[in-house]
């Protein structure tokens, strides 16, 4: 995944490069606000204790969270349906209490399978994206040169910085928190209405994929690492201003 996200850097950043070759004197700037919510597929979450061995919470599920961000870019007036943009995205997918099926060894002597609560966590993600944004411009106007009706599509590779903090569980020493800073993806798609001369409102469905790997401690003060995967889902509303 990190070969790839640096794959995606690479590309994303050669597209640029290409299209402010061909950049008129004008372009189409862009800056965006936005808020939703997010939910995160239920995934394993896998340990291995170093004083204990490996173990896996099976099937985790994550809450829903409130999803909130921006982003600032700019498509290019030779090539009016593709842009760039950067892009800043926050979700706190909570692991509440809850009983799941174990199997691996999570005590001295306790190795095996069956059925355990885990505690509760604090889980926080912070992303920043490089995209390529490509839209279709559609009702186009006097008033509206763009389009009054902007479907688009946007991907591109994304760096998370990720924090994992235990509450109230027996298997980690609670609050004692760890940042992973990985790269990951995000795609988004969505449509655009022009509502003011140099103001539009979007809806947007998004997805995230990050695998973060934390190191957290035991009771016993043992190094424990903990990974999973995060694939995420967001319905988002917001506005446009463009210039």
């Amino acid at each position: 995944m990190r070969r790839l996200g640096i794959v995606g850097l690479v590309v994303v950043a050669l597209v640029a490069i290409i299209a402010l070759d061909h950049r008129p004197a004008a372009a189409d700037w862009f800056a965006d606000v936005f808020a939703g919510v997010s939910l995160t597929q239920s995934h394993d979450l896998k340990l291995n204790d170093q004083g204990i061995g490996p173990g896996t919470y099976d099937d985790v599920s994550f809450d829903k969270a409130l999803a909130v961000g921006g982003r600032f870019g700019r498509y290019f007036d030779s090539l009016p349906f593709l842009g760039f943009g950067v892009d800043y995205f926050r979700f706190s997918p909570y692991i509440g209490p809850q009983s799941v099926n174990l199997h691996g060894c999570f005590y001295p002597g306790g190795c095996g399978a069956g059925k355990g609560g885990i505690g509760t966590f604090d889980l926080t993600v912070n992303s920043f994206s490089t995209n390529l944004m490509l839209r279709l411009p559609l009702l186009k106007s006097t008033e509206a040169p763009q389009g009054r009706v902007q479907p688009y599509l946007a991907v591109g590779p994304t760096l998370f910085i990720t924090t994992l903090t235990p509450r109230n569980t027996k298997s980690f020493r609670n609050h004692d928190d760890d940042t992973d800073v990985t790269i990951g993806g995000t795609g988004s798609l969505g449509v655009a209405v022009q509502i003011f001369q140099n103001l539009m409102l979007f809806a947007e469905y998004r997805f995230t994929h990050v695998s973060p790997d934390f190191e957290l401690h035991d009771a016993s003060t043992n190094r424990v690492n903990v990974s999973t995967d995060l694939n995420t889902h967001s319905a988002l509303m917001g506005l446009s201003a463009r210039w």
